[in-house]
């Protein structure tokens, strides 16, 4: 009997499972032998569809069959009980994370223990029937496995059961040992199922292509990059305008980025104050680094969409072809394969994008783990890590580190003092040591507190304010603090030229358009008046002389003050006043108000001392840090997945974001046509990643309950024309008004109260 893996594809082949499963086993121990696992790749490869030989599965083939599980048959062909009747394996550990792999390439990963006892029963007692079926199994009785075994052995009588692998790390022991086992296994898992995905897609190729070639891309020259950046960087040292100070500190963090990267691979932090150049520091670090240790892969992670905005921008006139890699990413055709594997030389992704793959379970997501392996990662403003997550990421990061050869850089104004955290062992090299001198040196703003408990100061107060100065920005917290400020501040100016809103409520196009806005009027020395959320704080390149800051944690605070006299052109230093709204809320979430509280109380304690909190202290922010991470508890159902190996259960719990809102494709009015196309094509033939990505520029995230009564859903609709919810919204002809030329997306009221919460979710 011949037995196919795929029915027959649209360019006339036909593959065979002894074909299929050869090119999965060639490609899994390619992916394998770049991180040490070779041997046990290319066994997950040949075996994962061993379940195909089948006359079931042979039937879903043919349309006669359906809901069946082939991918369990490779892993119960692998497992051999122990001695004594033992339900261990032969040799423990060594063939877990294979069978797991396996066993989950179609559906997800899921641990040993889950899938223990049946195999156990059947291969011990022949009890087939004793099975806790979800699927019916492709192979589920003693003569279908016979069969199976008899017709692999025909296509691969060389085939063997290992006996000399390494042992992969246990599970058992302290919590980082058991996110170093499960993070074993994820790599082993996404040599797999990447091989699988490509070999298929190869197998569906019109004749002339090669998914390989669209989907892979090794070009990477790094001494080439490293012209390029440098040319750019005197370009703009010829253009600056910025103090001669300030410049002559840029030039010391790139110098000493550069020298750092000439060290050896491990844990790297650069700690600098805001506006020294980091930027291109960073990437300063990484090229020389991969010219040092032969790296080809560099992946910048960010936390927030409008820097990744800013920096692709930058990062682009240096490496043209980088892959940006999140979810409002517009990609061309050429790039989208790319964003699935990442199997090119410099990426672009955010922060939820990168570390939740390293905890996730389903093989989408997993598919382009291996390619994070001997890479340098830079992760720029680390400070914005949910606490609750602090430790597992931690861990995750440092076993990347010591096991998957790569080099990881977390980059901030403000380094959380890790050491704070009782049970984890943090000792990265410090690129910038001496980075308390940078501290005093830059002391470009002055800061005044308005923030003594019961303090409050009206919104129309600060706008009055703001209407006596001439280029100054106001950051809140909540999007509805915004609004309010900004239409007072409208009432309080006479000319509105030179005012200006940024949110998340802007799609992202109309953000960037009125950024360069801002910048314009500021070359130009003409008045500005800009009212944002905190989209606006981490690593925006703009430079305000005023900047008043609603209270927040102390990082948010910092970043903020970044924006004020950011060149150092004010000899006296900019003016930054930080306060607390009077208004009802706050805050957007938990997390958020602790860390604002931590502020005022610190604030109370200096001025109780009667001394000053100084923002420009490193000691202040260790401090700070200290009292923040105090008490703090990892999450307790991610805690209680990782102690007992549920990869499901760490995927639903690891969640930097926890409120995704939905999407709005939004009519912003440079982009009409774009709106109108996009629009037709999402109502009319349903959601596809083609048109998500598209999208991009002219989507909004949005956390409106009412969101029907305004806007039509599109659906995502699979070939048997089945529609299933998306997520996604256009905005209902008729209300397209309340996308609005200021201020963006507004609901007009009344509507059920929004979840007032502006990190744009990115994934």
């Amino acid at each position: 009997m011949i037995y196919y893996a795929k029915s027959r594809q649209k360019n006339g082949k036909h593959p065979t499972v002894k074909e299929h499963l050869e090119d999965v086993r060639d490609k899994a121990e390619e992916y394998g032998s770049e991180i040490d696992l070779k041997e046990e790749a290319a066994i997950a490869g040949l075996l994962h569809d061993f379940g195909k030989y089948s006359t079931e599965f042979q039937g879903v083939l043919e349309g006669t069959e359906s809901g069946i599980d082939h991918a369990v048959g490779g892993a119960l062909y692998l497992y051999r009980p122990g001695k004594s009747g033992s339900r261990s394996i032969q040799k423990p550990l060594v063939l877990i994370p294979i069978m797991e792999a396996v066993r989950g390439h179609h559906e997800g990963l899921t641990n040993w223990d889950s899938f223990r006892e049946d195999f156990y029963q059947v291969k011990e007692y022949g009890k087939w029937d004793a099975v806790k079926m979800q699927k019916q199994w492709s192979i589920g009785s003693k003569e279908q496995y016979e069969t199976a075994a008899e017709a692999f052995k025909a296509d691969f009588p060389e085939f063997k059961r290992p006996k000399n692998l390494p042992d992969p790390p246990s599970h058992d022991g302290d919590y980082a040992n058991r996110i170093r086992s499960m993070l074993y296994t994820r790599f082993l898992f996404s040599c797999l199922v990447d091989a699988d995905y490509s070999v298929s897609a190869h197998e569906a190729d019109a004749d002339g292509e090669n998914y390989f070639d669209r989907s892979e891309n090794s070009c990477f020259d790094a001494e080439e990059a490293l012209r390029k950046m440098n040319e750019y960087r005197e370009e703009i040292k010829r253009v600056s305008t910025a103090a001669e100070s300030v410049n002559t500190i840029r030039e010391q963090v790139f110098n000493a980025c550069g020298a750092a990267g000439e060290g050896q691979e491990g844990l790297y932090t650069l700690t600098a104050p805001t506006g020294t150049g980091k930027t291109l520091a960073l990437l300063h670090f990484a090229l020389r680094h991969c010219l040092k240790t032969g790296k080809q892969r560099i992946i910048l992670v960010l936390p927030f969409l409008t820097l990744a905005e800013q920096n692709t921008e930058v990062y682009r006139k240096i490496v043209p072809d980088l892959l940006v890699d999140h979810s409002q990413s517009n990609l061309p055709d050429s790039m989208r394969e790319l964003a699935a594997r990442w199997r090119t030389p410099f990426i672009i992704t955010t922060s939820v994008r990168f570390f939740e793959t390293l905890f996730a379970s389903v093989p989408t997501d997993c598919r382009k783990l291996h390619n994070i392996a001997n890479s340098v990662v830079v992760f720029d403003e680390a400070q914005s890590l949910p606490a609750e997550l602090t430790l597992s990421t931690l861990n995750a990061v440092k076993e990347l580190c010591s096991r998957w050869h790569v080099t990881m850089l977390f980059s901030t104004a403000t380094q959380p003092d890790y050491d704070a955290i009782p049970t984890l062992a943090w000792n990265p090299t410090e690129i910038l040591p001496d980075h308390e001198v940078l501290y005093r040196v830059l002391r470009r703003t002055r800061i005044e507190w308005r923030i003594e408990p019961g303090k409050r100061t009206a919104l129309s107060g600060i706008a009055e304010e703001m209407a006596a100065e001439s280029n100054v920005c106001a950051i809140v917290n909540l999007r509805k603090h915004a609004v309010s400020l900004f239409e007072s501040l409208k009432r309080k100016l006479s000319d509105n030229a030179g005012l200006f809103m940024l949110s998340t409520d802007l799609c992202p196009a109309h953000r960037e358009h009125v950024m360069d806005m801002i910048r314009e009027r500021q070359k130009k020395h003409l008045p500005c008046y800009v009212v944002s959320t905190q989209c606006i704080e981490a690593g925006v390149d703009l430079d305000f002389d005023t900047l008043y800051r609603a209270l927040a944690p102390l990082e948010s605070i910092i970043q903020a003050a970044g924006r004020c006299n950011r060149n150092g052109r004010s000899p006296d230093g900019g003016r930054v006043t930080v306060f607390v709204p009077d208004e009802e809320k706050l805050y957007p979430e938990t997390w958020y108000a602790k860390g604002a509280e931590t502020v005022q109380r610190m604030y109370s304690d200096c001025s109780a001392q009667g001394t000053a909190l100084d923002l420009h202290s490193p000691d202040t922010i260790r401090a700070y840090y200290r009292q923040l991470f105090s008490g703090q508890n990892e999450k307790d159902d991610l805690v209680s997945a990782i102690q007992s190996r549920d990869f499901p259960g760490t995927d639903r719990a690891y969640e930097l974001i926890t409120k995704r809102g939905v999407r709005v494709l939004v009519p912003y009015a440079d982009k009409t046509e774009l709106f109108e196309s996009v629009r037709k094509r999402m109502l009319e033939g349903g959601l596809t990643a083609a048109l998500m990505k598209e999208a991009a520029p002219i989507t909004v995230t949005t956390f409106e309950k009412d969101i029907s009564r305004w806007t039509e859903p599109v659906r995502f609709r699979n070939e048997k024309e089945q529609e299933s919810e998306s997520g996604w919204y256009v905005l209902c002809p008729q209300f397209y008004g309340l996308y609005r030329e200021d201020e963006g997306l507004q609901f007009v009221p009344p509507t059920v109260e929004k979840i007032e919460q502006d990190f744009l979710p990115v994934f």
